[in-house]
């Protein structure tokens, strides 16, 4: 794999992993931590870029950007958005003093390109000091919205029968994904490449959630 390649193939799997954790914006625990399901991750090439790679806790610039104001001011997960009862994934309920959401976020990413073997190693927070390169990054947008199912709410109320009844309910959503600076550098602080931006938008119908 020529050196060029190595770089694209590193660009396509970064966003790869940010799609994979759409699927895990929603919970219904008081306070949420990101979750992702790492079991069925493989490996994406016999051949990973030969370095070893830290991924160093990414920037969280969200609060900058407009378009997330909703999300830090915003108490509960229902909000109504052009007159339609939506759930979202608003901030409050991503607090955490142990992990910040950019922590989680950070060390998901670490483990997903550890596990898909982009490179040889790929760790977060390197104690060990056995790396030889780092990547950074800033995250911009993390957003998810989806149309409040009454159906779900109202199955939910009569036990496991009525769970079962409305288990398929699905309404529309959508989920916006954005990171932006990723860079990589030697270890000596020398910047090796411009990584550039990744932003994706879903818009999907998902499994209601009887209770946002």
């Amino acid at each position: 794999m020529t050196k060029n390649n190595k770089i694209m193939f590193m660009r396509k799997h970064i966003p790869i992993f940010i799609v994979f954790l759409s699927f895990f914006l929603f919970s219904c625990t008081t306070t949420q931590k990101i979750t992702y399901n790492t079991k069925d991750i493989i490996p994406v090439s016999l051949s990973p870029i030969s370095i070893k790679v830290e991924i160093i806790e990414f920037v969280d610039g969200r609060i900058e950007v407009p378009e997330n104001e909703l999300l830090f001011k915003n108490k509960n997960r229902e909000k109504k958005i052009d007159g339609v009862k939506k759930c979202i994934n608003s901030e409050v309920f991503y607090k955490n003093k142990k992990e910040s959401f950019s922590f989680q976020f950070s060390k998901l990413l670490a483990t997903h390109l550890e596990q898909s073997k982009v490179f040889n190693t790929t760790l977060f927070k390197d104690t060990a000091q056995i790396t030889n390169y780092y990547i950074t990054g800033r995250i911009v947008r993390y957003y998810g919205e989806q149309v409040f199912s009454t159906g779900a709410l109202v199955g939910a109320q009569f036990g496991l029968i009525g769970a079962l009844t409305t288990l398929n309910i699905t309404t529309p959503a959508k989920l916006i994904f954005e990171v932006d600076d990723l860079k990589l550098y030697n270890k000596d602080g020398t910047l090796v490449k411009y990584l550039g931006n990744f932003k994706k938008e879903f818009n999907e119908e998902l499994h209601a959630d009887a209770y946002c």
